[in-house]
């Protein structure tokens, strides 16, 4: 539904405004790609806004390089769109001497390409992510503002009243998308707000924070695999936040866990968090979650990279899931995370536990670990760590001949595209 949806709103306005738009094949060219510029715009925009039926289905990262695509598309789209305007007309070259509404235009272009700049610079971790991040929406929002105003001064398709009443809804869906996202749940959203219930230590530098919903009945639900970003202050920008993985059951609505590693400023703030102390939470996010039909589970976790793991498991145990699961787990000596509860699990549930105490994770390995075939291919594979466990576990399962579309990755601490595997498979980014 949601890849019908995107097409259909990236494409239909575009058709329709050839279709409706008279003239000369250039001058109907350089209405479409105008088009073409200002509906990516919007949707790049809309992307990254934590609609989580879109999350859900593709998965974060799936979703944050569509909006880096239809970003570049966009960019593309405009410079096609001004070298048409100046090969028609010479005089646009200089904006002073034109019309106000040729100006909105030129500086909607200065502020796209102002936008490709900052993104090409590259995200900055902690607090500078926050001012990074807080540059690019406003200077994206400038400039789909100023396209707007480009296009209503010049009149040419909001005098069309079927363009005029696409172009309507589409700017409204797109102003309600960002309220929600940038306004409502930040500043007046129930459903995300938690008192802290206790922190329990996992060991070394790993801590557990409970939480429970302020409201018992707008807790949020969730399935096993998926995060939530977590704030310590309401605010619409400038307040840092960080996604973590739900690692508690589904099945408890009372409480969510959420299993942190000592890796900065913000995590050892939440660490020592009081009793008492509120945070809000947005989500659930993500599509690193099982199928139901699957026979069972195969598990590769890397040191916090179980987390996800840990509530696949508390659900299934709540929910007396009869079939055989294996879970492999790669973890430093000194922090053996969980291995109590993984050894109670395991006797509650037909779970075989693999330690790999300090070996790589690799094709011998888990042909060691993985039933023979044809069932080894119908079992759902999830794999999450670090991006060195990840390219080593694909390349293996690759060799292995798992299908590619059983595998679902979730990458702690992304920092590009996997070297391995297609692009059937799904992936999330909850570092």
């Amino acid at each position: 539904m949601w890849t019908a949806l995107t097409v259909l709103v990236l494409v239909g306005p575009v058709v329709l405004t050839a279709w409706r738009s008279e003239g000369r094949p250039l001058s109907v060219a350089l209405v479409a790609v105008g088009v073409v510029a200002l509906v990516t715009t919007g949707v790049a925009m809309t992307a990254p806004s934590r609609i989580r039926g879109l999350t859900a289905a593709f998965g974060i990262d799936r979703v944050i390089a569509g909006h880096r695509w239809l970003g570049i598309v966009a960019i593309a789209a405009a410079l096609i769109h001004l070298v048409i305007a100046v090969v028609r007309s010479p005089k646009l070259l200089n904006p002073f001497a034109a019309s106000l509404s040729i100006q909105w235009g030129w500086l909607a272009m200065a502020a796209m390409l102002t936008v490709g700049l900052v993104a090409a610079v590259g995200r900055r971790s902690g607090r500078r992510y926050e001012l990074w991040a807080g540059v690019h929406v406003l200077l994206a929002a400038a400039a789909i503002v100023l396209a707007a105003l480009h296009l209503l001064w010049l009149g040419h398709l909001v005098s069309d009243p079927v363009l005029r009443l696409v172009l309507s809804a589409l700017a409204l869906a797109l102003l309600a998308v960002l309220f929600l996202r940038w306004v409502w749940r930040p500043l007046f959203s129930a459903n995300g707000a938690y008192v802290v219930y206790g922190v329990r230590p996992e060991g070394p530098s790993t801590a557990t924070l409970v939480l429970a919903p302020v409201h018992l009945h707008r807790g949020l639900r969730f399935h096993p695999g998926q995060f939530v970003w977590l704030r310590l202050r309401r605010s619409v920008l400038g307040t840092e936040e960080h996604p973590f993985t739900i690692a508690s059951s589904a099945r408890v609505t009372g409480r969510m866990e959420l299993t942190v590693r000592d890796s900065g400023d913000f995590s050892a703030t939440l660490a020592a968090l009081p009793t008492g102390a509120r945070v809000w939470l947005d989500g659930p996010h993500g599509a690193f979650t099982s199928a139901p039909e699957a026979p069972g589970l195969v598990l590769v976790a890397g040191g916090v990279g179980i987390t996800p793991m840990m509530s696949m498991l508390r659900t299934l145990a709540e929910s007396g899931d009869g079939r055989t699961h294996r879970l492999v787990v790669a973890q430093r000596p000194d922090e053996p995370l969980f291995e109590p509860e993984l050894a109670s699990l395991a006797r509650r549930l037909d779970l075989h536990v693999t330690r790999t105490a300090g070996r790589r994770v690799d094709a011998p390995m888990l042909h060691g670990v993985l039933p023979p075939e044809p069932v080894r291919h119908r079992l759902d594979y999830f794999v999450c760590g670090s991006p060195s466990l990840l390219a080593g576990s694909l390349a293996a399962l690759e060799q292995l001949g798992v299908p590619a579309e059983r595998v679902n990755t979730e990458q702690f601490g992304w920092s590009g595209p996997l070297p391995i595997g297609g692009p059937d498979r799904r992936r999330t980014d909850a570092g």
